[in-house]
């Protein structure tokens, strides 16, 4: 009888690990996914959510950066600074030209070039949107470079041009003068986005059913009139997503061009949020300054697209 217990036992010891072996791989099949996940999201939280949180903090603090300095809390006294500077007004004024001045380089241009190319051979076609794209893969700095010397007051192409035909007599310093300087900034940001739009463009427009286009035609529709009742609302979902692109980075665009030719001038007419950023915590060496107007900048495009994404739900349109 006890050999026989002892079996019993056995066996139901045994039944007992297998169950507890079948909920630990259940277990494990329920949090492999996640294990996959865990790398991108530590990364993400020491390189994203940690200095985000860092800066919400500094915002209401006032520190130098000095080594051996400690942050001294200060409330909303760097929110009350930042209104009362000028060129932080003056800033968001910028932002605001900037982010409205790019959308037609973003949406408008990029989409008839799409449009116009999208009925290519395919050869011919890849050349286009190739040339089109190559101001996009191009270094800022490098981009600079050349416009400097294109505008350049004394030697650039620009005003031998303009000399030669007649339009102007003395030089112009396009950079350093208040009219010029943030329209060619807006200029040199459109230039390089229209590459990069196109073929996001372009992509759209090859999942558009062609058969569509060829119903539209044998009822006698024009190609402008195939534009407006079949291309553009196929693209809506595309005409959204650039336009929320072009809001929430029209600013991270513009910085690397102001920063290498304008500095933000003459008299802050060029400079705009990001390089602000920059200028209160790396020239001034003021963090807890640089920190408010990220903060600020941080809520105000939160909002923003969070309004974008309800927009998005509402109106772009799916071909299912």
């Amino acid at each position: 009888m006890s050999e026989v217990k002892s079996i019993i036992v056995s066996e139901q010891g045994k039944k007992v690990n297998e169950q507890k072996n079948r909920r630990v791989a259940r277990s494990l099949i329920k949090w492999k996914p996640y294990l996959f996940l865990l790398p991108a999201i530590l990364l993400l939280g020491v390189w994203m959510y940690k200095p985000l949180l860092s800066t919400f903090v500094l915002a209401f603090q006032k520190w130098s950066m000095v080594p051996g300095t400690e942050p001294i809390a200060v409330g909303l006294d760097n929110f009350i600074r930042l209104f009362q500077t000028k060129d932080f007004v003056q800033s968001i004024e910028n932002t605001v030209f900037y982010t409205v001045g790019i959308l037609p380089f973003s949406i408008i241009i990029p989409m008839l070039l799409a449009v116009a190319t999208n009925g290519l051979n395919g050869r011919v076609k890849n050349v286009y949107r190739a040339m089109f794209f190559i101001p996009m893969i191009l270094a800022p700095v490098t981009v600079g470079a050349i416009w400097r010397w294109l505008f350049h007051p004394a030697n650039g192409l620009v005003n031998i041009t303009l000399q030669k035909l007649g339009i102007t007599d003395a030089n112009i310093s396009f950079f350093t003068d208040p009219v010029y300087a943030k329209w060619l900034i807006l200029l040199m940001t459109g230039w390089g986005l229209i590459g990069f739009s196109t073929i996001i463009f372009s992509a759209a427009l090859t999942n558009i059913n062609r058969d569509y286009f060829e119903a539209a035609a044998l009822d006698g529709a024009t190609k402008w009139k195939q534009l407006i009742t079949i291309t553009i609302p196929l693209l809506s979902p595309t005409i959204l997503f650039m336009l929320t692109m072009s809001i929430l980075f029209s600013s991270q665009f513009t910085f690397a061009y102001i920063d290498i030719l304008t500095a933000g001038g003459p008299f802050g007419t060029s400079t705009n949020i990001y390089y602000e950023m920059y200028k209160y915590g790396f020239s001034n060496l003021n963090a807890g300054l640089s920190s408010a107007a990220a903060m600020l900048f941080f809520i105000v495009f939160a909002i923003i697209a969070i309004g974008l994404n309800v927009l998005t739900k509402k109106f772009a349109f799916y071909d299912n």
